[in-house]
Formats: C-alpha cells, structure tokens, sequence
C-alpha cells in the first residue's frame, strides 16, 4: 500500500514467498486497491503510506504500528492530520474482496484444535 503497483522495493526482490505464493495469487483484487491508495494520495498530495495510515485510523482506535525507518514516522506523522472522507474510504474498501490463509496460518488449517472449529454452527455439529 506504501508504494505504487509493481515497485521493487529491496524487501520485494528478497521475499520470494510473497511473490509466487501469497500476492501472486491475488494481484488482480489487489492492484485496483493500490491504484486507488495512489490516486487518492495524489491527490492529496501526499505518500500512499500516509494514506493506507489514514484508512486504518477509521477502522480501529490505536494502530500500532511498526517503523524502522525515519520516513515511516513521517507517513504516520502525515496520517494524524489526514481525515478520509466517505467516498475515499468507500473507493478504497468497495472492491476488496478477502483472501485465502497463507503460509503458516493455512498450515494449521487442518490441526484439529484450530479456530475454524468456532465457525461451525450449531446446527451443524
């Protein structure tokens, strides 16, 4: 969400996982919503992270969030100032559609104490 589509960052060339296996899958759904993240920060003339920031703060109350460089907290710091407006918001989430489990989390899928056991409903036990 911090970059435009299709930039390759040095995380990106290294991780291969995600590539092939976890964003390959889903780069159809995902780009629209990058392109979006982009425009809006256009437009607003200001980054993508500091946009994707924005969209969190209307779904949670205190992001926590992870910066281990100085222009992460710059994109934070932009984000506090930005208020989304409900078109925004409803461009950026309209077209998401969820994604399979990968990696570990599909792998303990099929353990027989996994969380999938409370999506059963009662009728069905």
């Amino acid at each position: 969400m911090a970059h435009p589509f299709g930039t390759q960052t040095v995380r990106r060339k290294q991780d291969l996982f995600s590539k092939k296996d976890k964003y390959g899958k889903t780069v159809n759904i995902d780009r629209t919503i990058i392109d979006e993240v982009e425009k809006i920060a256009r437009n607003r003339n200001t980054s993508m992270a500091a946009i994707a920031l924005a969209w969190l703060k209307t779904k949670v109350t205190a992001p926590i969030v992870g910066a281990t460089k100085v222009h992460h907290l710059d994109a934070l710091e932009e984000a506090i100032k930005i208020n989304l407006n409900k078109e925004e918001v409803h461009a950026l989430e309209a077209p998401y559609k969820a994604h399979d489990l990968e990696g570990v989390m599909a792998d303990n899928r099929n353990r027989e104490h996994n969380w999938t056991q409370y999506l059963i409903n009662d009728s069905e036990k």
